[in-house]
């Protein structure tokens, strides 16, 4: 053995992360989660259902769901937006790549974690599969969310500034753990899927410029996630340690000095998800705060006309995501970049699914406002921490030399601003009635909110189908 390896294999004793996160995960009863945390895992069922049902229309969709039927036709799960139905695993990667695919889906913002995106697919599609019921989806759901924000926090920003997607990864994991407990799967089942996943775990951010794969990240954590549950419900083995091992672990090999006591402290008794955001905007969360404060500025006298001149100062980790300069890429490469979305407030006063068509990818108005814009990284926002990590300074300076400005720590749609019960609902109206009938939304929301009653969730998946 290589002594530096053998040297590490001996280190230190390390706490027994995955396998206390198995027990947790294994032993989650429906009775044991908060009517608080319920209520939240509802808003992000209706929520991720809108955003998947929407993004069915997406040509990335399109391909996506041609490979799953070609390959897997005939299963039992449905794909949304569609009359195909196939196998659990490809149904989780397709819907998945739904949810995450015109950048809507929810947002945790100190995990930087899209994780309705990634639990909700295999969840739905286990579900269906198995004909479970609506209180095994929202068990399923939660201990998926619990798993995968704690994972995702605990990787540190290391982790991203690597070049890893969040989503992609630690997302992985939170699949894992949900699909385990939608399949109730015992400890050591749970910690083998688990184990499983931390080696499926991938996904890189360069995709974000323009790549259909920044939406397939999603997609491919949510079917891992599924894979690595059906796995491991066989008996197939991972990793008993593969979260916190210090050489070839999850943390040790994509983080850097991670805080192993994240993922178990106040394990049961802190929910994650009670602090999920949805979002308002049609574009990468790291601009949402550039579009209130472009907004708040625009209500005191600024517009597209007469701005001289517009800073915007973001963190690290926003800048990395967003910061870059723009360059027609496609219409991913238009919801990721800061320059494009603060223009395209400006230009039109709203961010959302309409203002993201291709045609405006080149637009010669937008290109020439961009050469106005500029972001710049600000290290005394990075002291802020990550749960800070949107916070924005935007200055601007109009024609007539009026200097302006705007500051915004939280989006509008962060657990800080929440969208209301009724905002949500619209939103879900608006994208899932792209696809499907006014009353088959209005059902889609009854189901949602009264999902705890819901027998088999065999109603609800036919009318996803549209």
């Amino acid at each position: 053995m290589n002594a530096q390896v053998a040297e590490l294999d001996t280190a230190a004793e390390i706490p027994p992360v995955t396998r206390i996160v198995a027990e947790w995960v294994a032993n989650l009863k429906y009775e044991d989660i908060p009517e608080e945390t319920l209520g939240h895992a509802k808003r992000a069922l209706l929520d991720s259902l809108g955003c998947g049902i929407f993004g069915s229309r997406q040509e990335w969709c399109r391909l996506a769901t041609m490979v799953a039927a070609e390959n897997s036709p005939g299963g039992p799960c449905t794909i949304w937006g569609t009359d195909k139905k196939v196998g659990p695993i490809d149904a989780a990667m397709v819907n998945g790549t739904a949810i995450h695919g015109f950048e809507i889906d929810d947002l945790h913002v100190e995990s930087m974690l899209h994780p309705g995106a990634v639990i909700l697919p295999g969840v739905i599609a286990l579900a269906q599969a198995r004909n479970l019921s609506g209180k095994d989806i929202l068990r399923g759901l939660v201990a998926g969310y619990e798993v995968g924000i704690r994972t995702a926090i605990c990787s540190s920003i290391e982790h991203k500034l690597k070049g890893f997607h969040m989503t992609a990864t630690n997302g992985t994991i939170g699949a894992a753990a949900a699909a385990a407990a939608t399949l109730g799967l015992d400890v050591e089942q749970t910690n083998d899927a688990i184990g499983i996943s931390v080696s499926f775990a991938s996904g890189l951010y360069s995709a974000r410029k323009g790549a259909m794969t920044k939406r397939l990240h999603a997609g491919l954590a949510s079917r891992s996630g599924v894979l690595a549950g059906l796995l491991a419900e066989k008996g197939f083995t991972g990793a008993k340690d593969g979260l916190e091992v210090d050489f070839g672990g999850d943390f040790s090999t994509m983080g850097d000095d991670s805080d192993l006591s994240i993922m178990t402290d106040d394990l049961g008794d802190r929910w994650h998800i009670n602090d999920n955001g949805f979002k308002a905007y049609a574009s990468c969360g790291s601009t949402h705060t550039t579009v209130d404060c472009v907004k708040k500025l625009m209500e005191d006298g600024l517009s597209a006309e007469n701005l001289e001149n517009l800073t915007v100062n973001i963190s690290k980790a926003g800048f990395t995501n967003v910061g870059w300069e723009y360059f027609p890429g496609g219409v991913v490469g238009m919801q990721m970049n800061g320059r494009f979305v603060a223009a395209t407030a400006l230009l039109k006063g709203e961010v959302f699914v309409d203002q993201f068509d291709e045609e405006r990818m080149e637009d010669p108005e937008t290109l020439e406002l961009i050469k106005k814009i500029d972001f710049v990284h600000d290290p005394d926002i990075d002291a802020l921490g990550l749960a800070k990590r949107h916070t924005v300074v935007v200055k601007a300076r109009t024609t007539d030399g009026k200097e302006m400005e705007a500051t915004r720590e939280q989006r509008t749609g962060s657990a800080q601003f929440p969208l209301t019960n009724d905002d949500l609902e619209s939103k879900f109206r608006r994208t899932a009635g792209v696809v499907i009938s006014e009353e088959a939304a209005g059902r889609v929301v009854e189901l949602s909110n009264t999902v705890e009653t819901v027998e088999s969730a065999e109603e609800l998946c036919n009318l996803l189908a549209g």
